[in-house]
């Protein structure tokens, strides 16, 4: 009988150990999503800025009649398979806008890559615009670097 106390004393134990132990999971699951949220929310506002940042060295240009895309600025750029694919995609469109979701569709791939390929893409200095109409983000290549690539195959795709 004594054995049996202590037996259900030490269970018992346990349980509220394991009980503390997934009370402080459950806390930092929390903070984790809170977080990841912000990070979110970040990311959505630096890429609104490099958009205005975009459109208005755009705008500068046509105003100052300057080149903004050289040649010589791609020559070491190198596209991942997934980066060419969307570059292409965005380059047959021949100016037509494109959202997210339906590059996705068209390639095969989700929403999520998409956006990260994009993004990618302009960090590598592809001048991709992204225009916003119905709380939705469309996408378009430069037509400066769309002629110059069919002229001079300035990026080297595979």
């Amino acid at each position: 009988m004594a054995d049996d106390k202590r037996l259900k004393k030490a269970f018992q134990k346990i349980k509220e150990e394991m009980d503390d132990h997934l009370q402080a999971i459950n806390e930092n699951t929390n903070e984790i999503s809170a977080s990841y949220d912000y990070i979110q929310e970040l990311e959505r506002m630096i890429s609104k800025l490099s958009e205005r940042l975009d459109e208005n060295e755009m705008k500068i240009s046509r105003l100052t009649g300057k080149k903004t895309i050289d040649a010589e600025k791609f020559k070491d750029i190198r596209l991942t398979p997934k980066e060419q694919e969307i570059f292409l995609l965005l380059y047959e469109e021949n100016g037509d806008l494109l959202d997210y979701r339906k590059i996705a569709r068209r390639l095969g791939l989700t929403e999520e890559i998409v956006i990260k390929t994009v993004a990618s893409l302009c960090a590598k200095g592809i001048p991709i615009e992204k225009k916003h109409f119905d709380n939705k983000i469309y996408l378009v290549l430069d037509a400066e670097l769309r002629n110059l690539q069919a002229k001079e195959k300035v990026l080297k795709l595979e």
